[in-house]
């Protein structure tokens, strides 16, 4: 697991003169430095142009208002173009950086529509002189890539001045799941996990209501599901469903293997019940191997005009690993979506209490952790009375404050006498808690037309849990209500008057560092699996009430 240490400079020469934007200390051994990259190879780099004051005031009030159940304006929700239009950069800015980028040999420098973003296109040689650093490829786990060798590059001043970050350049991508797949042991049954989990959360017999909501997973880091695996899964899972499809595929798309995006695709919409079901794929010219997806998903997202209700997100990193400014930038994206209505569900991670490369505290999970996401633990089984998945990330962000929708079910796990909580020293109480739901952490999937592969992770329940999100959206859309968008407040909002609504989950811990402990299940929220798994019929009337 890829463990870096960030700080940001900021160091001014005058007008013209290179600064130095931002540097990160070079990647562990999971990364390995393969030699210079050619001159001639193309890379691609993304630009994400700061937002004015007054701009991210406005979306930060804007949000609160279609988020906060007692707002008389929640639920309306603004479009893509006056998000655009909201957001964009000054034009001066904007003008600074495209005519910086063509004056140094960028070539294809393109202003997204959400007027916020510019990528831009060029070789390594040209790349080497405009941000003032050397190209390295990097190796990890059969995947190449290519990075600043030194881990820190440049911007002009006038450039680096109205600039929050550059993708391409320094961020490695690394895993906080222990997403896991074994082949079941011959002659033990398979048990039907759609089945289960419908049983378990109050779906049997669940199907959509008519609203035309739509669902959709992420396939990042060279992921692809196979179409012939997903009727495979049909065919022995749910047969009333056979031969449903993905009805929409954003980006580019081949057929691959990838057990993640296997996972993700079959029980979103298995769990999903004939809910309409998208793919969007990262893997766009300028993502392959890219390593950092991050950015690139939300700049995409956030130009789109026909977006999913509903995001289920299976990828995650820790926040100790990314700066200040890129968490930031990323939380403001996920704000925008937010104010369009959209509804983005991320997996908590699978690292327990967040070891990090340093355990001197507990490390929470990027996006998991961050304000404006509904984030997913897991539970050890589908089965009602499940305990706590060891591995289920949870805990508390040393990066951003408790959300005052959470405040009261955080305040009330510290009260109990009879639960053991880590050193103080290992985590901050008053940031932000996550996760805020869990589901089922364990099932089985198809992979080259074999349906006995067992996979556990926070990865499983984030397709569950955001399958369920699907239906209901689904159900308030058919009603002429409008769909969910920020879900987590809501979440605890329905939880203060209808406990019903989540199966509390009061039994097991999750892993710690070295000899301390990690969290322990208690009733009502907790660090391990939130508010706990959910109960379908409650959960619905709640948020058909809304």
């Amino acid at each position: 697991m890829l463990r870096i240490a960030i700080t940001m400079l900021a160091v001014g020469t005058g007008l013209g003169a290179h600064v130095n934007h931002e540097k990160v200390k070079l990647p562990s051994a999971e990364w390995q430095q393969q030699g210079k990259a050619s001159d001639d190879e193309r890379v691609g780099f993304t630009f994400a142009l700061k937002h004015s004051n007054a701009a991210k005031e406005w979306l930060s009030q804007k949000v609160s208002e279609v988020s906060d159940l007692t707002s008389p304006n929640y639920g309306r929700y603004v479009t893509v173009n006056e998000i655009s239009e909201r957001m964009k950069a000054p034009e001066a800015h904007t003008t600074t950086v495209v005519n910086s980028l063509k004056n140094n040999g960028m070539q294809d420098v393109e202003v997204l529509p959400s007027g916020d973003f510019v990528r831009a296109w060029c070789t390594v040689g040209v790349a080497r002189t405009y941000f003032k650093t050397d190209f390295c490829k990097w190796k990890s786990h059969g995947t190449v890539t290519t990075r600043a060798c030194e881990g820190a590059y440049q911007l002009p001043s006038e450039v680096s001045a109205v600039v929050d970050v550059v993708t391409g350049l320094i961020r490695f991508h690394h895993t906080v799941s222990k997403f896991s797949a074994t082949s079941v042991s011959s002659g033990i049954p398979v048990p039907n996990f759609i089945e289960e989990v419908r049983s378990s959360y109050g779906l049997t017999g669940v199907s959509p209501s008519g609203g035309n909501a739509t669902s959709c997973f992420t396939q990042f880091l060279g992921q692809w599901y196979s179409p012939d695996d997903l009727q495979t899964f049909e065919a022995k899972y749910i047969p009333a469903q056979k031969g449903q499809t993905m009805a929409r595929k954003v980006g580019p798309f081949q057929s691959g293997t990838g057990e993640e995006a296997a996972l993700d695709a079959q029980y979103l919409l298995g769990v999903g019940a004939g809910v309409e079901t998208w793919v969007w794929t990262n893997q766009n010219k300028n993502s392959i191997n890219n390593e950092e997806p991050w950015m690139e998903f939300f700049s995409n997202v956030s130009s789109a005009t026909n977006v999913p209700n509903v995001f289920s997100i299976s990828y995650g990193e820790g926040m100790n690993t990314l700066t200040k400014v890129y968490m930031d930038r990323s939380d403001a994206e996920l704000q925008k979506l937010a104010a369009r209505g959209l509804t983005v569900i991320s997996a908590s991670g699978d690292n327990g209490a967040g070891c990090g490369f340093l355990v001197d505290m507990y490390h929470a999970n990027f996006p998991a952790a961050l304000p404006h996401i509904t984030s997913v633990g897991a539970t050890a089984n589908c089965k009602l009375g499940s305990r706590t998945a060891e591995y289920s990330s949870g805990g508390f962000s040393a990066n951003y404050t408790r959300q005052a929708w959470q405040a009261e079910a955080i305040e009330a796990y510290f009260a109990q006498p009879n639960v053991k909580f880590p050193p103080s020293a290992y985590f901050d109480k008053t940031g932000r808690g996550y996760p805020d739901v869990a589901a089922c952490g364990s099932v089985a999937i198809c992979v080259h037309g074999i349906c006995d592969l067992s996979v556990k992770g926070t990865s499983c329940a984030t397709p569950i849990f955001s399958a369920m999100i699907g239906l209901i959206t689904d159900a308030r859309l058919a009603a002429g209500k409008p769909p969910l968008g920020l879900l987590a407040p809501a979440l605890y909002q329905i939880y203060k008057t209808d406990k019903t609504a989540f199966n509390d989950v009061t039994s097991g811990k999750t892993e710690g560092c070295e000899t301390k402990d990690g969290w322990e299940a208690a009733p009502g929220w907790d660090p391990t699996t939130g508010l706990g798994t959910p109960h379908y019929p409650s959960l619905l009337k709640g948020l058909m009430n809304m």
